[in-house]
């Protein structure tokens, strides 16, 4: 002991202490320890629930494409963790958001470029709608759509151990990039005007380059699966339009049973937080009438923060190989069950994922 299948991750060799208490338990009963496999047996609970990215890494040569649908809905206004009514909202603002969809589609791709890295791309097409209503009772509703800011980044295979008693356990860090693609000027008709530009939770992109660091943990023993990953978002300077979105962190947990060759379910858990603009979009009309009421919540830099813990549960199907090919489709959705928000702000309500994803 150790048997050591693959020298790619970047740990290998650099845990001699561990590996020498994990070979001495192994070893005591009768079992082996292996060091640095990264591989993973076609089950339908090998890749993390669809709404995670970047959970799993891949062998040199191998390649994958995914596509994603995400369906968030947004009702009623909250601020801290009390529900606001839109008439208290209307009391502060002329206009106050009522309800909010966004949809995405996600394409992506991962490709195994050695033992050590796996490389991967993602470009997604947003639509996002906002209902309102005003104080004179008029509702309307805005729309923006288009492709948001494409991602690429890189998974760094960090070190695996695996015994038959304690199953098998792999770490790989996160790198990446965010670039600017999205529209960050997205404009409707609105009662102000018939080319109004829309505010920040209307735009489909941040407009500045963005560091997507994280590290991910994942296990398997026997039927049962499991997962840690923390992400961040990291916004690098200031858009054309002058401000700088919030920094974003995220932490997933997730846990899967396999009930059969074919069929698991699974659970998450997701926490995130984000903050508030810094500076401001000076092309946004903030105030509106000689009285300089204010005009809408949306626009405000300083009411965009919040954190969320949600609930998710996903099925995971894996169909018989074909053609060379391995298939996954999953389906997740779930619910806040906190939410806090520098509002008032526009509360989420419930979210749905969707994918497939095809290994070659």
């Amino acid at each position: 002991w150790p048997v050591q299948p693959a020298a790619g991750a970047l740990l290998d060799g650099l845990m001699g202490g561990v590996e020498e208490s994990l070979g001495k338990r192994a070893e005591a009963k009768g079992e082996q320890l292996i060091i640095g496999n990264f591989y993973q047996a076609e089950r339908p609970d090998s890749h993390a629930p669809i709404g995670v990215m970047g959970d799993h890494t891949h062998n040199k040569g191998e390649l994958m494409f995914a596509y994603r649908y995400m369906r968030m809905f947004m009702d009623g206004n909250r601020d801290g963790t009390n529900n606001v009514s839109a008439s208290n909202v209307l009391n502060s603002y002329a206009i106050t958001p009522l309800q909010m969809t966004t949809q995405m589609h996600m394409f992506s791709a991962m490709y195994g470029l050695n033992d050590t890295v796996t490389l991967m791309a993602m470009l997604p097409y947003v639509m996002k709608s906002m209902d309102h209503r005003n104080r004179a009772g008029v509702k309307f509703t805005t729309n923006a759509s288009g492709f948001g800011d494409f991602k690429v980044g890189a998974l760094w295979r960090l070190y695996a151990f695996e015994t038959p008693s304690i199953g098998a356990h792999r770490f790989h860090l996160n790198t990446g990039l965010s670039l600017p693609t999205g529209d960050i000027n997205p404009t409707d008709k609105t009662p102000l005007g018939n080319n109004s530009l829309l505010p920040y939770p209307m735009r489909l992109g941040s407009g500045t380059v963005d560091l997507l660091p994280g590290l991910t943990y994942t296990g398997v023993l026997h039927n049962v699966s499991w997962g840690l990953q923390a992400l961040g978002t990291v916004r690098l300077g200031e858009n054309q339009q002058g401000y700088r979105e919030g920094h974003r962190y995220q932490i997933n947990t997730w846990g899967a049973y396999r009930w059969a060759e074919w069929i698991s379910t699974s659970a998450r858990f997701n926490w995130q937080q984000w903050g508030n603009i810094k500076s401001r979009d000076g092309q946004l009309q903030t105030t509106i009438g000689p009285m300089n009421i204010p005009l809408v919540q949306t626009v405000d830099p300083d009411l965009q923060a919040g954190k969320r813990l949600d609930i998710m549960g996903g099925v995971n199907i894996l169909f018989p190989e074909w053609i060379g090919l391995e298939n996954h489709l999953n389906v997740e959705a779930g619910l806040p069950i906190y939410q806090y928000l520098d509002g008032p702000q526009l509360k989420q309500s419930w979210s749905f994922w969707a994918g497939w994803q095809i290994i070659m």
